[in-house]
């Protein structure tokens, strides 16, 4: 019996999906896009009161001295605009209304809008460390304001404090536990972001594998076509004088080569979508297929044998590989060899496992070098690595060349 699980605190729909979070609604996305207006109105939360509070001081039946309202009015803009750079610099914002807790003793409660709002801020666009500092701070202070007014005749200031730390550690309650949301929610946009730029890497590098993969592939094809079709050719215009019959059937076998390497190259070209002709699909080629490669080489006069032993792997990707060393290594054998008289193909496999060896006995008209040659024999040094294979290419015991790879698959059987 199975059912699905989901993760906590999010549902799945009827049909087994996983249940997105509703996305902000209309008022939080407009705050959101204009967050000078809102800076300006939390500013107002304070300057408002303040402004009433002074102008109920000034027009009082003992009014308050005007150099007094004056200098309180300077401090109530200065905090103002502290407030309005609360989300740029909170630290800032929350020292400068540090000075209204002294300068405000006077005027009750008030004065603690501007304070509860900075520490919120501090928790919210800073860290938790700097709101609990601030939060600590913002606590002596205030009980220091307290003490300094203290008036026996009315409330303690001992009461007064306590009241001022509970409605500063509830601001400072809720701007942490708002921080912590939106900097989690912040880490998981970060790491979404990551997830895709190294999707996207990874797609990337596949893609860039995949083509170095079919350019390996088109070299042995094109490689091998080409030096087939060349013997093939000069073997037909050498013979033509004399053997009508047998160069006749020299071209018909380059045409059958050209075709065969063509069919090859549309299949590779069309997993690139090269083209508009679609891919003919046919199975990659593998050891069924040795005997008939080894017998194209040999119709250009080229004298391989081919010996194999044991049971072939089942793997499609290793035979594959055997098939590419022995095709690489017969190419380079026609175009490299001087005139050799035995080119032997030894073919050792088991489930699991192969082991090729492709050597001749003709002398080298020159050192397999350059370019073409160099990138076949990193090509097969590359598929053989594939399986943690052992490859070895140089120098026969006595002339020639001599070719030697063995392949494990251990998942194999």
């Amino acid at each position: 019996m199975s059912r699905n699980i989901s993760p906590p605190g999010r549902a799945l729909s009827p049909g087994g999906d996983v249940r997105l979070p509703t996305p902000p609604g209309i008022v939080r996305r407009f705050w959101t896009r204009h967050p000078h207006l809102a800076d300006a109105l939390i500013a107002a939360i304070y300057v408002v009161p303040m402004a009433l509070t002074l102008v109920t001081n000034l027009m009082d039946a003992k009014p308050a001295p005007l150099a007094d309202v004056l200098f309180n009015a300077a401090i109530a803009l200065l905090l103002a605009a502290a407030l309005l750079l609360r989300r740029r610099m909170p630290r800032l914002a929350l020292a400068v209304t540090w000075i209204g807790l002294l300068a405000f003793a006077d005027y009750g409660e008030v004065h603690l809008i501007a304070q509860l709002l900075a520490l919120y801020a501090v928790a919210v666009y800073s860290d938790v460390r700097s709101a609990w500092v601030g939060f600590g701070t913002s606590t002596l202070l205030a009980g220091l304001a307290a003490w300094l007014t203290d008036d026996p005749a009315e409330v303690s200031w001992t009461s007064v404090a306590i009241q001022v730390a509970i409605m500063l550690l509830a601001a400072t309650l809720v701007g942490v536990n708002m921080g912590n949301s939106k900097r989690y929610v912040a880490s998981l946009l970060d790491l979404a972001a990551q997830l895709t730029r190294e999707r996207d890497q990874q797609a990337q590098l596949s893609r860039i594998s995949e083509r170095t993969r079919i350019a390996g592939e088109m070299h042995d094809v094109v490689a091998h076509s080409l030096s087939v079709m060349v013997a093939l050719a000069d073997g037909a215009h050498a013979i033509a004088p004399k053997d009508l019959e047998r160069s006749r059937a020299a071209m018909i076998d380059v045409a059958a080569t050209g075709r065969r390497s063509m069919t090859e190259m549309r299949r590779l070209l069309g997993v690139l979508d090269v083209g508009s002709e679609p891919a003919p699909r046919a199975p990659q080629p593998g050891i069924d297929q040795l005997a008939d490669l080894v017998e194209s080489f040999r119709s250009t006069g080229l004298p391989v044998v081919l010996e194999r032993s044991g049971r072939e792997p089942a793997n499609p990707s290793m035979q594959l590989t055997i098939f590419r060393l022995v095709q690489e290594s017969l190419t380079n054998v026609l175009r490299y060899a001087d005139t050799p008289t035995r080119v032997v193909v030894r073919l050792n496999s088991a489930p699991g496992m192969a082991e090729v060896t492709i050597s001749d006995n003709g002398r080298k008209r020159r050192e397999p070098s350059g370019r073409n040659f160099g990138r076949g024999l990193i090509g097969m040094q590359e598929r053989v690595a594939i399986y943690g294979g052992n490859f070895e290419a140089g120098a026969g015991l006595h002339d020639g060349w001599r070719v030697h790879a063995s392949m494990t698959l251990e998942d194999e059987t």
